[in-house]
């Protein structure tokens, strides 16, 4: 198509500049931030936790926290670029409640150095079907297709539905969290697609775990070998011990 030319989309730029996804201050390139916002990102690496990515402090390498040793989670592994602060909330809450779509180039660009290689296919946390109805997409879908688009990975984002709507998570504890999605969740798989294959769960925002466990639980009782989680962003627990 000639939109998607290079003059095209140089004409494009000069007529409607690319702004920064935080503070629309006028950038270089599209799906970025600016030189000030940049720096407000905190990208998550070693050491971390090997199985639900949190930072670790006081150790040299990457291994599992005392909460996974204490109550390993269902899915496999956890994975995500950023922490999830302040700056990263504005990001996705924009992305997921107000037609912020446009930011899901950028968000790929920080997951796809995070996506395990061992993956046979994506699945999306599903939303219930009265908030599909309310936002019109599931921000987990669009993500799944962008990943599922550049690795040749295919998505279904139909196996997993949310029957139950729960409340907000929110301001939960996580046993509170836990209860909260107890049997939210179920598989329809009538062709048996998830017989021993490895399952990539994407979702924005990994905080207690709840979420994730509960989806990988669902698939793993349909047959999937194992549920990986993809997300944006990694909760962090404050110094009161909440994420």
């Amino acid at each position: 198509m000639i939109f998607n030319t290079p003059f095209a989309q140089a004409v494009i730029n000069f007529l409607l500049p690319p702004q920064c996804a935080l503070c629309r201050e006028i950038t270089k390139q599209p799906y970025t931030l600016c030189g000030d916002c940049w720096p407000k990102l905190k990208f998550i690496t070693s050491p971390k936790c090997s199985v639900c990515c949190v930072p670790l402090d006081n150790v040299d390498h990457d291994m599992p926290c005392a909460d996974c040793l204490k109550f390993p989670p269902v899915f496999s592994k956890a994975y995500a670029p950023l922490i999830y602060n302040d700056s990263v909330k504005k990001l996705v809450l924009r992305y997921k409640n107000y037609d912020g779509l446009h930011l899901g180039p950028m968000f790929f660009g920080w997951m796809q150095r995070c996506i395990p290689e061992d993956i046979n296919i994506i699945v999306p946390v599903p939303l219930h079907w009265w908030r599909f109805f309310t936002r019109q997409y599931n921000q987990a879908t669009e993500l799944g297709k962008l990943i599922a688009k550049h690795t040749n990975i295919s998505i279904n984002s139909s196996l997993l539905k949310r029957v139950k709507a729960t409340a907000s998570q929110g301001h939960k504890s996580k046993l509170l969290r836990y209860e909260n999605l107890k049997d939210a969740f179920v598989v329809t798989d009538t062709k048996n697609i998830l017989q021993k294959i490895n399952v990539l769960l994407i979702d924005d925002v990994l905080t207690s775990g709840a979420t994730a466990n509960a989806c990988a639980q669902a698939l793993l009782n349909a047959g999937a070998a194992k549920v990986d989680v993809l997300t944006i962003a990694r909760a962090v627990k404050d110094n009161n011990g909440t994420p």
